[in-house]
């Protein structure tokens, strides 16, 4: 796993402007994965929560960083690849990575990002495991305790700590050298979990959508 090496230091990514009016190409190339309406019903379609590089905002870029074995860093309402994240810890600013982002409703985030992310990352663990045919699983992640745990993201998120993906590990940061290289074993007593796309999609990412709006509230966000 090609990591962010360097600390996380927590407040530095508060400092930045919302370009609530950018408008971003929205272009799909057919990767996105068709879910049911219900799944992203209530979504917020209206203020912009979600800056997403520019490396993952098209299905074509996140099919190719995926693909490489690209880990994705969520962090504050910030969807980071690994250089766009080193980027901003040179530059200790977050202009150029606001200005270059696409910039994202609860909705479009859901539709233009997770959606994709869940059709890709199957297709990472047919490839890594070289299933042919019908051979399949629906079990296509595994967690980390302090993600996937029930009561543990509120906590992680608000406390400025990041979720990363990674070829179907779903990891904070304290985990995210450790899981994706461990045993099956190892990663029972560390608690992980398999999960497939609808679990995941219940237990993270229909959690993160309130907690991540909470802390955006909570930093001024939605006034800037």
């Amino acid at each position: 796993m090609r990591g962010f090496a360097r600390p996380i230091h927590k407040g530095h990514l508060r400092s930045e402007t919302n370009p609530s009016d950018r408008k971003g190409s929205g272009a799909k190339n057919g990767t996105a994965l068709r879910l049911l309406s219900s799944r992203r019903f209530g979504l917020d379609d209206r203020r912009k929560s979600w800056s997403v590089c520019p490396h993952l905002s098209r299905p074509d870029e996140l099919l190719n960083y995926y693909m490489a074995s690209g880990s994705i860093m969520v962090l504050l309402g910030k969807c980071f690849c690994h250089d766009c994240y080193e980027m901003v810890l040179s530059q200790k600013d977050l202009k150029e990575f606001m200005d270059s982002c696409q910039h994202m409703t609860d909705k479009r985030f859901q539709e233009d990002f997770i959606d994709p992310l869940f059709q890709i990352n199957r297709k990472v663990f047919r490839t890594k495991r070289k299933l042919t045919g019908e051979d399949t699983t629906q079990w296509t992640w595994i967690g980390c305790p302090h993600v996937s745990k029930e009561g543990q993201l509120e906590s992680l998120y608000t406390g400025c700590d990041p979720v990363f993906f990674y070829e179907g590990f779903v990891t904070c940061n304290d985990c995210s050298e450790v899981v994706p290289t461990a045993s099956l074993y190892l990663q029972t007593l560390l608690e992980c979990e398999a999960m497939t796309d609808d679990q995941l999609q219940e237990r993270v990412i229909d959690q993160l959508y309130p907690i991540n709006t909470k802390v955006l509230e909570a930093v001024g966000h939605y006034i800037r």
